[in-house]
C-alpha cells in the first residue's frame, strides 16, 4: 500500500514509533482529511469556473497559444488547493487522480459553456452587419441592438439545425463544419468557427489534459505522509558532486 511504503521510507530518518507510524497511515482516512480534500476540490472548481471565462477567450489566440494558459490555470488553482488539502495527506494516489479527473471534467464543461456564450455574444460584432448597424443608429437605436439580434438569431439557428441548441447545439455545429449564414434584418453574413471540424474536439481535449497536468504537478506531493522540500535543514547531511 502506498501509505505503508511512504511510512517505511521516512521511518528511519524520523525515528517514528509504531504508534506514530499508525497515526500517519490513518491520517489520510480521518474525517478531517476527507473534509480537507473535499473542500480543496470545491475550491478548485469554483476558481476554475471563474477562470473559465478568461480561458474561453484566450483559447482563440493564434497558433493555439491560448492552450498554454490551461496549464497555468491548473498550476495556480492546484497551488491554492494544496494549501487547503494539506491536512488530507497522505492522500492515496487513486483518490487524488479521481479528484483531479472530476475537477477537470467539470471545469471543461463550464469553460465550454463560457465559450458558447462568448461566441454567441460576439457573433454580430463589427464589422459584420454594418448596414444594419447604420440603419439602427439612423432610427435612434443603439448599435448594440444589432449584436443582441445577431446573438438571438444565432441561437435560433442552432436550435433549428443542431437540436437541442444551446451548448450542445454549439458543440455539434463546431464539430460538423462550424459554418452558418446568419441573417439580421435584411443583411446576411457568413459565420465561421475558426476551430471547426476535428480541430475543435482535439483542441478541447488538449486544454483539458493540460489543465489536469497542472493540477497534478501542484497536488501530487499530497501522496507523501510528510511535507516534501528541496531545502536542507540545519545540520542535515548532503552530498557534493565533483
Amino acid at each position: 500500500m502506498l501509505i505503508n511504503t511512504v511510512a517505511s521510507n521516512v521511518l528511519p530518518d524520523m525515528n517514528l514509533s509504531t504508534g506514530e507510524t499508525a497515526t500517519i497511515e490513518s491520517a489520510g482516512e480521518s474525517p478531517a482529511a476527507v473534509r480537507a480534500w473535499l473542500y480543496a476540490q470545491v475550491q478548485s472548481l469554483l476558481v476554475l469556473a471563474a477562470l473559465g471565462w478568461l480561458l474561453a477567450r484566450l483559447v482563440w489566440l493564434y497558433y493555439f497559444f491560448g492552450l498554454f494558459f490551461y496549464l497555468v490555470a491548473g498550476l495556480l488553482v492546484g497551488g491554492l488547493a494544496f494549501r487547503t488539502a494539506r491536512k488530507a495527506r497522505p492522500l492515496p494516489k487513486a483518490r487524488l487522480v479521481r479528484g483531479i479527473v472530476m475537477i477537470t471534467l467539470a471545469a471543461t464543461a463550464i469553460t465550454i459553456t463560457w465559450e458558447y456564450r462568448h461566441f454567441s455574444g460576439t457573433v454580430g460584432q463589427p464589422p459584420k452587419f454594418a448596414e444594419e448597424r447604420n440603419r439602427a443608429i439612423a432610427d435612434g437605436r443603439s448599435s448594440r441592438d444589432i449584436m443582441h439580434e445577431a446573438a438571438d438569431q444565432f441561437e435560433k439557428n442552432l436550435r433549428a439545425d443542431h437540436s437541442p441548441g444551446g451548448v450542445l447545439g454549439y458543440i455539434k455545429w463546431s464539430v460538423r463544419d462550424g459554418k452558418m449564414s446568419l441573417t439580421v434584418g435584411g443583411t446576411t453574413e457568413p459565420i465561421v468557427n475558426d476551430h471547426a471540424g476535428w480541430v475543435w474536439p482535439v483542441r478541447t481535449a488538449a486544454g483539458a489534459l493540460l489543465l489536469a497536468a497542472g493540477l497534478w504537478f501542484s497536488l501530487e506531493s499530497l501522496r507523501s505522509a510528510v511535507p516534501v522540500a528541496n531545502v536542507l535543514k540545519p545540520g542535515e547531511e548532503y552530498m557534493e558532486d565533483d
